[in-house]
């Protein structure tokens, strides 16, 4: 065990599909269980969400990796154009780096937000001997459902000028029964409708836990609900993954 004053740090991890930009909080107690967000579609680490998650998680004794998905911020776009590959290929590479670290302990939870709570589940599923936890922030359970409500966005087409190809899978019709998972989803959200969060309830396995906001928006923009959605995943993620 290392005693150290608590840090953020930058790097740039080096993967098949070009280098990814990541960012980890270091608590002052290291080894330390790891916690990987993952961000949504056109978002990015730099998120104010995910910011001040990684300050406030390290604090409670959580190491925070953040990092940007190929073509979002700061990482370069992938050598390949097929989403949900790509990406779920450079959350398998964050967490593979993160184990091979000498401040995790071994022990992994992941947290997403939309999209990226889509591909934390798929990554749970794949890695269920690994990951320990999860969190997922307005997460949809069918892609095409949302797709064909963006299409039109004006920011998806400047982000995928040649046009968005999903991959497979388009929803979680077939996930298993993945443990330890917490559900997050607005009653307001106005681009994954918060059936898609009843849907995946209803595929978990136990222990499992879904909380509506009544005012939330999506991004859960409310300060309120914000504070409250961070709170109640640090407790579930030091709950069940630490």
């Amino acid at each position: 065990m290392s005693l150290f004053p608590a840090c953020e740090k930058d790097f740039a991890l080096a993967t098949a599909q070009g280098s990814l930009a990541c960012t980890v909080h270091l608590p002052e107690v290291v080894p330390a269980p790891v916690l990987v967000c993952s961000h949504g579609l056109l978002s990015s680490r730099s998120s104010s969400k995910f910011a001040v998650m990684g300050e406030e998680f390290s604090r409670a004794g959580l190491a925070v990796v953040r990092f940007d998905f190929s073509g979002c911020g700061d990482s370069p776009a992938p050598l390949e154009r097929c989403l949900l590959p790509v990406r779920l290929g450079n959350l398998r590479d964050v967490v593979k780096h993160a184990l091979g670290q000498s401040w995790c302990n071994g022990r992994i939870s992941l947290l997403g937000s939309s999209l990226g709570g889509y591909l934390s589940l798929l990554a749970a599923a794949e890695m269920r001997g690994l990951v320990r936890a999860v969190a997922c922030w307005a997460t949809p359970f069918d892609l095409e459902r949302i797709r064909r409500g963006l299409q039109d966005s004006d920011e998806l087409k400047s982000h995928f000028p040649g046009g968005m190809q999903l991959g497979e899978p388009r929803n979680l019709a077939a996930l298993p029964p993945v443990e330890r998972v917490l559900i997050l989803h607005g009653e307001k959200d106005e681009t994954v409708p918060p059936q898609h969060a009843m849907e995946i309830y209803g595929r978990l396995g136990e222990p499992r836990s879904l909380c509506f906001f009544d005012d939330g928006d999506h991004r859960l923009l409310d300060p309120h609900c914000r504070e409250v959605a961070r709170q109640l995943s640090l407790d579930w993620l030091l709950e069940h993954g630490a």
